[in-house]
């Protein structure tokens, strides 16, 4: 059992398939955020975990029916944009330091149902370990005709982008 607890803030709901040009690129809606503690909440005291430069996560998607299962196609092929994300320490909603995955900038090359896969890393005395993995809500990755347009930003969303992280706002 791991030392860290992840949790998935901002689950993806739905996404416009993206070509080959940037232009046409629109990211996962809303963009997926993973906040990780750690399990032990009497050791919450010693922060350090939020300041570590050797925890970063990766994202992969997988088939909504089988999300444990293989992942779509390498992820230079079947996603565009920042596929991984190092841990910012930020003030959640209740004004409280969290440590926090922001995924703002992936698009999705394939139409149809799929999961994403996070996938936990910390570099220790040079080699890459695996911790964990979480796995997010389907979502659907419609096509320019069907895609019913973006959702409202989010709170934490906004919050977020207040405090430096880049991901993008929508504004009315």
């Amino acid at each position: 059992s791991s030392k860290y607890v992840l949790t998935i803030r901002q689950q993806p709901q739905r996404a416009k398939v993206c070509g080959n040009k940037e232009r046409d690129r629109r990211s996962i809606d809303p963009p997926p955020i993973v906040q990780i503690k750690l399990a032990d909440a009497s050791t919450d005291k010693n922060k350090d975990y939020l300041q570590s430069p050797y925890l970063f996560m990766c994202c992969n998607l997988v088939h909504a029916d089988d999300p444990n299962g293989e992942i779509v196609a390498p992820a230079h092929r079947a996603l565009a944009g920042t596929v991984v994300s190092s841990l910012n320490r930020l003030k959640d909603v209740d004004n409280s330091d969290g440590g926090f995955f922001v995924f703002g900038d992936i698009s999705v090359r394939i139409e149809g149902r799929f999961c994403l896969r996070f996938t936990l890393f910390e570099l220790i005395e040079g080699q890459v370990v695996h911790v964990m993995t979480s796995i997010s809500n389907p979502m659907t990755v419609h096509s320019s005709k069907t895609f019913p347009g973006v959702l409202e930003s989010t709170f934490l969303s906004r919050s977020f982008s207040d405090q430096g992280v880049r991901i993008r706002i929508r504004k009315d």
